[in-house]
């Protein structure tokens, strides 16, 4: 049987983008939020979407976009850039094949701050998702899995690429979950920024064709966000491309007689 989750990512980037998602959750197109508690906006995140009790709330670790929550003491220049900003996930990816015991500390130390943040606000996040999808790196992975243990979410995303709808993937199973864990994991995922210049009935096909959960993952926005960071790659225009096929894939599969 198909079951549907519809994550929106970057909750917290700006409180356009909060409201765009709380809009689309009333609406019935959004059943999961990821907030990243290292930008300003996820307080704002935070108060708003918890008024949502339907609302799978969860946090999106971050170490490739924004700031650190941990403060300034210790300056690891291949995780930081002079402004004390992360690093791409290009570098992060390539780096973390020469972490330091130390640096590996200094990660789970902020991701464990990162996860305070979240329940601080008297919140218990449901699921754990990483930025840039940093946890398919093993090293990352473990502790982001031993962080799931600890909070006891209920599921985390799934790390293999394997297991992604990409229109570039040959080799595609579903998610192999760790043995001994706790939480569940979706079967597949499939992000629709790898989806929105190719035709909307060829990614509900294959949607429609699977089995088990699958977690659709897209980046909600407004048209115009005058409060979105300035320095990020990927920006409201395409991020409001993303709702609106977002918008019309969920359509059609409910048309399809799938249920979101």
């Amino acid at each position: 049987m198909l079951r549907l989750i519809i994550t929106a990512d970057d909750c917290g980037l700006s409180e356009g983008i909060n409201r765009s998602i709380y809009d689309l959750h009333q609406r019935g197109y959004i059943t999961a939020a990821s907030v990243m508690t290292n930008f300003p906006a996820h307080n704002h995140a935070l108060e708003l979407l918890r008024t949502c009790p339907e609302l799978d709330l969860g946090i999106h670790l971050a170490l490739t976009d924004g700031h650190p929550v941990t403060g300034f003491r210790r300056h690891h220049p291949h995780l930081l850039n002079e402004d004390f900003s992360f690093r791409s996930n290009i570098s992060l990816y390539i780096r973390s094949h020469f972490f330091s015991a130390d640096a590996i500390d200094w990660i789970r130390r902020e991701l464990d701050a990162q996860m305070r943040r979240f329940t601080a606000a008297g919140l218990r996040p449901r699921h754990i998702s990483s930025h840039h999808h940093f946890h398919a790196i093993p090293l990352l992975r473990r502790i982001v899995h031993e962080l799931a243990q600890q909070y006891q979410v209920d599921w985390v995303r799934g790390h293999d690429f394997r297991a992604g709808l990409s229109p570039r993937n040959p080799l595609q199973r579903a998610q192999r979950r760790p043995e001994h864990c706790a939480f569940a994991m979706p079967d597949y995922m499939t992000a629709i920024q790898s989806h929105v210049k190719r035709p909307l009935e060829e990614f509900c096909a294959r949607v429609a064709g699977l089995e088990g959960a699958v977690e659709i993952i897209a980046h909600p926005s407004p048209p115009r966000d005058p409060d979105f960071p300035g320095d990020m790659r990927y920006g409201p225009r395409q991020r409001y491309l993303e709702t609106q096929y977002l918008i019309r894939a969920v359509d059609r599969l409910r048309e399809l007689g799938i249920a979101t």
